[in-house]
């Protein structure tokens, strides 16, 4: 007999929610698809469901697994991209995904085997094992929880990973236009951060929206290359120069590193990747395109001999005070 696409899906993506257990269904959903890609049943490539068709598999409702999908993309484990889907990326985050979770997976189990020769229900076993880490808590530092908030038309992928980089700590982003649009969003974002991590443009408002919180301010800014501001001195006057980010803004905060550089010569354009017509024209009309690090890729293919890579730094300010608010790293 043959089976249906949706009789296919269900065997693929075996998941289950279970309303009785003790942490959310959005956890839940979340862990089990990072267990299914970190052994190996869902390889680097592969297209995840989409979020309706999931939702109505596990009987929860879309924008549950929505958030999910969000998630595991600001974790970097995924790609989303409109009328494509939700596909599994193939990158370091998903290489050390495995690292970690194939020895887990040996050693839950051995563990499930021992439990299960010996009588002992798993969940009941699972759940004390929860409380028992908290009985332990005294005896282990506590980790920052650290949340970078910057907007969408900026390189927010480079600040990600370079605070990663310099605090061996996981990095959970959260979006300036949407927690300012929703007081639930900021209230969530404000209970789970120890130290909220921002960019100088966004510093006054980021402080204004997390003034009632404990959680440490911490603005850290960027630099450029050496290397590539000289290049762009030597160009010749009126050389066409394009600026190209993930938005408009995020664009002319590279115009405006070059124009304080006082590199002033060039006609500079700015433009997002969200932009089409504007971004269409900057690479018909431009002598040269400059590309953040989260647009290159794309830009490069479409024009190879001229887009280059805007090579950004962290400041070494900022790694000083990253450093000093993650001790425990």
């Amino acid at each position: 007999m043959t089976m249906n696409r949706g009789e296919a899906m269900s065997r693929e993506f075996m998941l289950k929610v279970d309303p009785q257990l003790t942490f959310s269904v959005h956890v839940q959903i979340k862990e089990q698809l990072k267990w299914m890609i970190g052994i190996g049943r869902i390889k680097p490539g592969d297209m995840l469901p989409a979020a309706n068709q999931l939702a109505d598999l596990l009987g929860i409702n879309r924008n549950t697994v929505n958030g999910v999908y969000i998630q595991l993309r600001d974790e970097g484990i995924v790609t989303i991209q409109k009328g494509r889907g939700t596909q599994v990326a193939s990158n370091q985050a998903v290489a050390k995904l495995s690292e970690q979770r194939l020895p887990m997976h040996d050693l839950l189990t051995r563990t499930i085997d021992e439990l299960t020769a010996n009588h002992i229900e798993l969940h009941e076993f699972f759940t004390a094992s929860l409380a028992y880490t908290l009985l332990q808590g005294s005896k282990l530092p506590e980790r920052s929880r650290l949340l970078l908030v910057e907007c969408r038309d900026h390189d927010h992928l480079f600040y990600r990973d370079e605070i990663r980089r310099v605090t061996g700590s996981e990095v959970r982003t959260c979006f300036l236009e949407d927690v300012r649009a929703s007081e639930p969003l900021l209230a969530e974002a404000s209970a789970y951060a120890s130290v909220v991590v921002t960019t100088l443009n966004h510093a006054d408002e980021v402080r204004q929206l997390f003034r009632g919180s404990e959680a440490k301010i911490v603005v850290i800014g960027a630099t450029v290359e050496t290397a590539s501001l000289l290049a762009i001195a030597r160009m010749e006057p009126g050389t066409k120069v394009g600026f190209v980010c993930l938005g408009r803004s995020g664009g002319q905060w590279m115009a405006s590193r070059v124009a304080e550089a006082g590199i002033t010569q060039i006609t500079p354009s700015c433009c997002g990747m969200n932009e089409p017509d504007e971004l269409a024209r900057t690479l018909a009309q431009a002598d040269r395109v400059y590309a953040s690090a989260a647009v290159y890729d794309k830009l490069a293919a479409m024009q190879p001999d001229k887009v280059a890579l805007y090579p950004m730094l962290l400041e070494k300010s900022s790694e000083s005070l990253l450093r000093d608010v993650t001790p425990s790293v």
